[in-house]
């Protein structure tokens, strides 16, 4: 019986430690707990749907950045290439496909709000303002899942050349 309860009790601080959270409703503005917190890039995974490895030429292979959810539903995203060039090109990296964003010159930002659909896990980043003026008003649905401090954000792209499924990971800063 001790060992039982030493088990249970096991189980729940880590259940707490890992931000385990039971969903309550099936569509939520601001009630995304789990999320909510800075999140330092960690990772990309670039693949087509056959699983062929592809590189992002707009943000390179290796990309910094932030994702940032507050707790009244507000979120900020910014990624950059490191080795973007100094001079300066104002054009974006072509068109984005309709469920993603555009970088610009090895650079991608957005910002506005969120909701979560703990159903389906996902949540939806509604774009209020961006640093490609085509992507004001979009709304942007990632899959997602945190376990711990990581974050794993799974965005499918259906550009009009090639279907794509990047797998990006995050990590909480504390």
């Amino acid at each position: 019986m001790g060992h039982r309860a030493a088990l249970g009790l096991l189980f729940a601080i880590s259940a707490v430690v890992c931000g385990s959270t039971s969903s309550a409703s099936s569509h939520t503005t601001a009630g995304g707990g789990h999320l909510v917190g800075t999140w330092r890039f960690v990772a990309r995974v670039v693949r087509l749907e056959d699983g062929t490895a592809v590189q992002d030429p707009g943000l390179g292979k290796t990309p910094v950045g932030y994702l940032i959810y507050d707790s009244s539903g507000h979120m900020a995203a910014q990624l950059m290439r490191p080795d973007r060039p100094m001079a300066i090109d104002c054009g974006t990296s072509g068109p984005a496909p309709r469920e993603n964003s555009q970088s610009v010159n090895g650079y991608d930002a957005y910002f506005g709000s969120y909701t979560i659909d703990d159903t389906s896990h996902t949540v939806t980043h509604h774009l209020e303002g961006a640093l490609a003026a085509a992507d004001v008003g979009k709304n942007l649905v990632r899959e997602f899942r945190v376990s711990c401090a990581k974050l794993i954000i799974i965005v499918r792209t259906n550009s009009p050349k090639e279907k794509q499924i990047q797998t990006l990971i995050w990590e909480r800063v504390r």
